[in-house]
């Protein structure tokens, strides 16, 4: 999850919002996992380059885990206007269309959507998600042992040849460091989507905190 971290606030600073801005989120709590993701993040790719590869028998409870931590986000943020679901009727219709809309619940769709592609490739391919290094072999990220050694922790990966089917499904995506499917790719767009618009509802607050201050000057010795 360390490139969507580092895309959305790309993002955001060519959106136009300050370094401190887009940091400012980080400085909450609920933050505070992501941070923690990355940390071991980088942590699983040290022992992916040493050859070591017993934390793969966690890997689906580390993926479950960081969903959660994203959520933590949503929360926080109210990035999703929960209550409109509670009495649809059609005064509501407009803000209903409003809240179906909005980017977090494209970016869920869109890991809806990545997470079928995914199952569709290992459907077609014995249960197996075939792999195909290119950049990583350099880093040493990827060896072509490393699925006979990391057989007894993680045995859906295979590596991919002539016979692999919907090649274009698979892991193809080789950013030295990790080797991405357009599923997972989708995936990670509603963490992105998560992370950006957090940024954005973060700096929002602010501001609008910051104006109450400035109308109610007499407000700060109270607060």
């Amino acid at each position: 999850m360390i490139e969507v971290v580092v895309i959305a606030c790309l993002v955001a600073k060519l959106k136009g919002y300050k370094w401190s801005e887009i940091f400012k989120i980080f400085k909450h709590w609920s933050a505070y996992p992501i941070i923690l993701t990355c940390i071991l993040n980088i942590y699983i790719v040290y022992l992916m380059i040493h050859g070591e590869y017993w934390f793969l028998q966690y890997s689906s409870r580390i993926k479950d885990v960081t969903f959660i931590f994203y959520i933590l986000l949503i929360i926080k943020y109210k990035l999703i206007n929960i209550s409109i679901f509670k009495n649809i009727n059609i005064k509501t219709n407009g803000q209903l269309i409003t809240s179906l809309t909005s980017p977090v619940i494209i970016g869920a769709l869109c890991a809806t959507v990545g997470s079928k592609l995914n199952k569709i490739a290992m459907f077609y391919n014995d249960g197996k998600m075939p792999v195909f290094p290119s950049n990583s072999l350099s880093t040493g990220f990827s060896k072509f042992d490393m699925f006979e050694k990391a057989s007894v922790f993680n045995d859906f990966h295979i590596w991919g040849n002539h016979t692999t089917k919907f090649i274009f499904l698979t892991d193809t995506w080789d950013i030295f460091y990790i080797i991405m499917s357009p599923g997972d790719i989708l995936i990670k767009m509603f963490a992105g989507m998560v992370l950006y618009y957090s940024y954005k509802q973060c700096n929002k607050t602010s501001k609008c905190k910051n104006k109450i201050i400035l109308d109610n000057p007499s407000d700060m010795y109270y607060t």
